[in-house]
C-alpha cells in the first residue's frame, strides 16, 4: 500500500484518536486537527484549530484524503446548545467540503445513525426512512445532504459513512459520555448503573477495532455521495448491557430507573448487506469487546491492574 498524506478531522476524540494511530502504524502520515472542545484524554498529535477555521483549507490542499470526524456528538448537549451543533455538524462540514472541492480531494462523512429515528423495521438498511428525533440527528441529516449536493453538483468525492454505536479504550465515560464507559465506572466504583427510561431500548455496539476497519475500507471502497451502514447486524437492550457488564465485573448490584431522555431513539440494529459487499465484516464479539475494555478500563483509568474480580476472565 502507498503511503499516503491524510487529515483528520476531530483527531483528539475517542475514535478519531483510535484512527490516527492506524494510520500511522501503517506508514501514513497524518495530519490531526481538533479544537480540544471534548477530547478523549488519550495523547493526541494534533493542530488546534476549529473545524470552522477558515484556515483549515491550507491544510487540506496538501493532503490526499480528509477523514471528517469533528463534530459536537451528544444528544444531550444538542438540546442545550442546539445552535453550537448546528454550527460545527453543519458549517463545520461546509467548511471541509469547500476546501474538498477546491483541492479536488477524497473525504469521508463520519455519520450517524441517529438521522433514522427509532428504527421501523427490525434491522435498518440504508434506505430506511429518515426521522431525525433530536438537533443533533438532524444535523447529521443535514451534514449529509450537504455532502450529496457537493457530490452530485460538484464531483466532490465524498463517501458518508453511518456507524452504529462504537465502543473501546478512551471513550468518554464522565459528562456527555457514552453508555457502556459509564455504565462500567459506575460499577467498578460500586455504584449502579443509572438506566434512563425503561431499558428496553436497543443498540448494536461494534468495537473500536471493526469500525477502524470500516473507516478504511469505506474511504477506499465506500460509493461517493450514498451513505453506507457499519455496524455488526446484532442488537443488545440496555437492560441486557447492564446486566452483562455487572455478571462481567463481578458485582452484586441491579440498576437503577430514571426519568427517560427526551425522543429518545428505541431501537436501532444494523443491516450490514452493503457493508459486506464490500468486504467488511466485523470480528469482536459483544462481550469479549466488553471483557477487553473493561480490562483496560481498570488499568488505565482506575491505574489498578492488580486488583480485577476474578469473573472478569471469561473463557477464550
Amino acid at each position: 500500500m502507498a503511503s499516503k498524506k491524510i487529515l483528520i478531522t476531530g483527531a483528539a476524540g475517542f475514535i478519531g484518536h483510535h484512527l490516527a494511530n492506524k494510520l500511522r502504524s501503517e506508514g501514513h502520515t497524518v495530519i490531526g486537527v481538533d479544537n480540544f472542545d471534548h477530547p478523549c484524554g488519550a495523547p493526541a498529535q494534533c493542530v488546534h484549530m476549529d473545524v470552522r477555521d477558515p484556515a483549515l483549507k491550507e491544510l487540506i490542499k496538501d493532503v490526499d484524503e480528509v477523514y471528517h470526524l469533528a463534530a459536537q456528538i451528544h444528544v444531550d448537549r444538542s438540546y442545550e446548545d442546539p445552535e453550537l451543533t448546528y454550527d460545527v455538524n453543519v458549517g463545520g462540514t461546509k467548511n471541509v467540503l469547500d476546501a474538498c472541492k477546491e483541492y479536488n480531494k477524497t473525504m469521508l462523512l463520519a455519520s450517524s445513525v441517529e438521522v433514522y429515528g427509532s428504527a421501523k423495521t427490525p434491522a435498518i438498511s440504508e434506505d430506511h426512512p429518515l426521522h431525525p428525533q433530536s438537533p443533533y440527528a438532524e444535523s447529521k441529516r443535514q451534514a449529509e445532504e450537504l455532502c450529496k449536493e457537493y457530490a452530485r453538483k460538484y464531483g466532490v468525492k465524498v463517501k458518508i459513512m453511518r456507524s452504529f454505536n462504537t465502543y473501546g479504550p478512551y471513550q468518554n465515560s464522565e459528562i456527555y459520555g457514552s453508555v457502556i464507559p459509564i455504565f462500567v465506572r459506575r460499577i467498578l466504583n460500586g455504584e449502579p448503573p443509572v438506566i434512563f427510561g425503561s431499558g428496553i431500548q436497543t443498540r448494536d455496539f461494534m468495537h473500536i477495532s471493526d469500525a477502524l476497519n470500516a473507516y478504511e475500507l469505506m474511504i477506499t471502497k465506500g460509493p461517493i455521495g450514498e451513505p453506507t451502514h457499519f455496524g455488526t447486524g446484532s442488537e443488545i437492550s440496555i437492560n441486557e448491557l447492564a446486566d452483562v457488564l455487572i455478571n462481567l465485573i463481578g458485582k452484586k448490584m441491579r440498576p437503577v430507573y430514571s426519568a427517560p431522555r427526551p425522543d429518545e431513539v428505541m431501537r436501532l440494529r444494523a443491516n450490514i448487506t452493503k457493508a459486506e459487499s464490500l468486504g467488511f465484516k466485523p470480528a469482536m464479539a459483544l462481550e469479549q469487546g466488553l471483557k477487553h475494555y473493561v480490562e483496560w478500563f481498570m488499568k488505565h483509568r482506575l491505574g489498578d491492574s492488580a486488583n480485577v474480580p476474578s469473573g472478569l476472565y471469561l473463557k477464550e
